[in-house]
């Protein structure tokens, strides 16, 4: 059941970024950390859809702090990152390896995270 339930959750997290579910507006405010507000829509897409995995696989107590973990974090990373893009330009350059690392380094965030999540939502 765990590998289940975190190979759903890395399929929710490829939808919540991947797929029409990201709006280009929800793109362009990730691009540079700004404005807030389709930062946090595109956090709650990510919640809804891992809160969707969760109820259905896991339904339990741990699956609200599972998703409170979810969309703090998410729109945290995702709101840094492109800060970060803003400060420093050359990271918005896929021909760069810096831009490579840190969009990597987010990817990796976002797994740890719903590993956690995970460790979270099951009952011991």
């Amino acid at each position: 059941m765990p590998y289940l339930l975190l190979l759903s959750l890395f399929v929710a997290h490829w939808l919540g970024d991947y797929s029409p579910l990201q709006t280009a507006r929800m793109l362009r405010a990730k691009a540079l950390g700004r404005p807030l507000l389709p930062i946090a829509a595109h956090a709650a897409v990510h919640t809804t859809l891992m809160a969707a995995v969760l109820l259905v696989l896991v339904p339990g107590p741990g699956v609200g702090p599972a998703l409170v973990l979810q969309a703090v974090s998410h729109f945290g990373i995702d709101a840094l990152k492109g800060r970060l893009n803003g400060w420093f330009p050359a990271l918005r350059d896929p021909t760069r390896q810096s831009h490579w690392v840190v969009f990597g380094f987010d990817q990796m965030l976002h797994h740890a995270v719903i590993v956690a999540m995970v460790a979270l939502a099951t009952p011991v």
